[in-house]
């Protein structure tokens, strides 16, 4: 009797093992029935400007594959953060480092992510790194030797979302106790604003360099992966107060929730991109020399202690 009991127990476990086993192989059927077509969403650049490019990577994707692929051009950053986050989309591709960390935190992503290795200065040396710094300069001939000098002076910041130009800056300034960290219920803005008389948001390196150039300002930011004119002009007329960094280079995410043969597929299409870099640099970057492969606390873990350190993670909108 209690041999049979023993036989039906057995035979019931086995039966809802079976059950299950089935259960999780029709859900990736249909998972993969469902898939038929791949979604990647790019940095918001003008679609027109890439035309042939991208149909050239779709075509790539395409191959390897095997299904439909389309390249999505978001028009602005919060888009593509929704797009993954939601399902929509499937590869954010070469994004900037304070969007995927928004991805990473709001969306399944595949660990470990691949990142951009990029073409950077570090001092006066180029390097191919997943990395590079921002700095503090003042023009050659101004009268200031380190940041506590320039309290109440004027400041140009490209953007309030770089995360070379303001977020690892604005971290530097906490860390020396020159501004305290703001809430919720504060602006970006509001931190320098703790410190400089004056804050500009210019919209650019280039233009953040002529207004110093023109001493329309007197102090500014420049980093490692601007152009190399641009670098090289700006480093050698200047002073360098301060580095700040490391920052994290552009980085690339695939959706978790993809079937795993579509995941093993695309993730090895990326891999093979390396040896063909030309084909996704307008969509990565134009200093994109190839991917690595990093998890996200060693690529983003600098960004994200930044946000935290400065409280730009509770006021920072994308």
């Amino acid at each position: 009797m209690r041999y049979m009991r023993l036989v039906a127990v057995v035979a019931a476990a086995l039966l809802v093992t079976g059950f299950i086993a089935i259960s999780n192989m029709q859900a990736e059927a249909q998972a993969q029935q469902r898939l038929n077509k791949l979604v990647i969403v790019v940095q918001p650049i003008p679609r027109d400007r890439v035309v042939a490019e991208a149909a050239e990577l779709e075509k790539y994707f395409e191959d390897r594959l095997g299904m439909d692929v389309e390249i999505l051009f978001p028009q602005n950053n919060a888009a593509i953060v929704e797009s993954m986050r939601f399902g929509h989309a499937h590869l954010a591709l070469g994004v900037g480092s304070l969007v995927g960390a928004m991805i990473a935190k709001h969306a399944d992503v595949v660990v470990p992510m691949l990142v951009e290795r990029r073409m950077v200065f570090i001092g006066n040396e180029q390097q191919v790194l997943n990395y590079y710094y921002s700095y503090w300069i003042v023009l050659k001939d101004a009268p200031y030797n380190s940041l506590e000098e320039l309290r109440g002076k004027k400041v140009c910041f490209p953007s309030e979302t770089s995360t070379s130009g303001f977020v690892m800056p604005m971290k530097t300034l906490v860390e020396k106790g020159y501004v305290k960290p703001i809430d919720a219920s504060k602006r970006p803005v509001d931190l320098p604003n703790q410190f400089f008389g004056e804050v500009v948001f210019a919209g650019g390196y280039a233009q953040c360099w002529e207004a110093l150039k023109q001493r329309q300002v007197d102090v500014t930011v420049t980093a490692g992966d601007v152009p190399a004119k641009l670098y090289q002009e700006a480093i050698g007329n200047s002073k360098v107060l301060e580095q700040n960094g490391p920052v994290p280079a552009h980085v690339t995410l695939i959706s978790k929730n993809l079937p795993k043969d579509v995941k093993m597929k695309l993730w090895n299409a990326l891999r093979d991109l390396n040896k063909e870099p030309e084909k996704v640099q307008k969509f990565v970057s134009s200093i994109f020399v190839k991917f690595g492969i990093r998890y996200e606390v060693q690529h983003l873990g600098p960004l994200m202690d930044a946000l935290r350190v400065t409280g730009l993670d509770n006021v920072i909108r994308i």
